[in-house]
């Protein structure tokens, strides 16, 4: 059968670290303090890279002090105000907030300016691959057989995920565009607790469940859960599931977490934060916690990274669009880009 593509455009995902050092290798001198905001409850998945990222820039001298402040007010947009209005010196107090993919879609959805508008992207660090699982006697066997069901009724099978608009919903409208059935539409029920979303599998209300491949992984290994196939370039330890690639489905897709800077940042203060970003990344210290937390380090910084976020944002917005959840798919679009009634 042919099957549509669609191309993540996302240069450099599978990028690992080399180490950077500043122009003509010198180092910078460690900041006073970072100020790191995360736009998350306490304990929740940005808050924890933000400690982390924050016990790291402490322990290896990149400055004398670190904090973190959470912000979880409007998915984080709160937390773009915040970081703006900062007009502190780097080098006195770098001041970052800790975001990713979900703020990326919770900016457009809300018809605020796009992120990198709003901020200036310094680094991707992190990202969580993501899996598409069934129950253990679901009649889907195999993802040709849950494409299947798909591109003969696009609204019968009921996926579940996380919230509305978010990752697990983002990634189901882009396989449905390779699938190249009516992304509208798609029935897809978010749930704001993965177990509630695992428990509705179990029980039938759900045919599929998409989210964090890792989180699926007990449940895989327990005979509960049967993965059909996962979103990043190369197999998964622990997960017998091809990629999304290998089923002629053109598509990469992380829930990836990085590090911005204040808006209108001086050169040199933009410097020296993706500097402290790339000393981060080439830290044994920071290496081995991502390997303790099971976070894939996707690195990507400076222009680099503005030009992929860019990219992002419009695949971002597309989907959005097409599942309904924006008036336009115009990236530049503003306040008129919001929700559908």
């Amino acid at each position: 059968m042919r099957r549509r593509t669609f191309f993540a455009l996302s240069a450099g995902i599978m990028a690992s670290a080399t180490g950077c050092v500043l122009t003509g290798g010198a180092v910078a001198p460690p900041a006073d303090r970072v100020s790191i905001v995360a736009p998350a409850v306490r304990g929740q998945r940005w808050d924890r890279t933000a400690r982390a990222l924050a016990e790291v820039v402490t322990g290896d001298g990149l400055a004398a002090a670190a904090q973190v402040g959470n912000r979880p007010q409007e998915a984080g947009l709160a937390a773009l105000d915040a970081l703006d209005a900062s007009r502190v010196p780097f080098a006195r107090e770098g001041r970052l907030l800790v975001a990713g993919a979900p703020l990326v879609a919770g900016a457009e959805m809300a018809g605020s300016l796009p992120v990198a508008d709003s901020v200036t992207p310094l680094a991707r660090l992190v990202g969580d691959w993501s899996a598409l699982v069934v129950s253990a006697g679901s009649p889907l066997r195999s993802f040709e057989d849950f494409a299947a069901v798909l591109r003969r009724d696009p609204a019968g099978p009921v996926v579940g995920g996380g919230a509305t608009g978010g990752c697990g919903h983002v990634l189901y409208g882009m396989i449905g565009k390779c699938l190249g059935v009516d992304v509208r539409l798609l029935d897809y029920a978010g749930y704001l607790e993965e177990g509630d979303a695992v428990e509705a599998l179990h029980v039938g209300r759900l045919a599929a469940l998409l989210g964090p491949a890792r989180a699926f992984a007990a449940g895989i290994a327990a005979g509960g859960l049967r993965p059909l196939a996962v979103s990043s370039a190369a197999r998964i330890d622990g997960i017998d599931a091809p990629t999304l690639m290998e089923l002629e489905i053109r598509l990469e897709y992380s829930d990836w977490c990085g590090v911005f800077g204040p808006r209108r940042m001086s050169a040199e203060d933009y410097d020296a934060a993706v500097g402290l970003c790339d000393r981060l990344d080439a830290s044994p210290r920071w290496q081995a916690l991502c390997a303790r937390e099971g976070w894939d380090r996707v690195y990507l910084s400076g222009d680099d990274f503005r030009q992929w976020l860019g990219t992002e944002t419009r695949r971002t917005r597309e989907v959005l669009y097409d599942l309904g959840l924006l008036s336009a798919s115009d990236t530049n679009c503003g306040v008129g880009c919001a929700t559908r009634p």
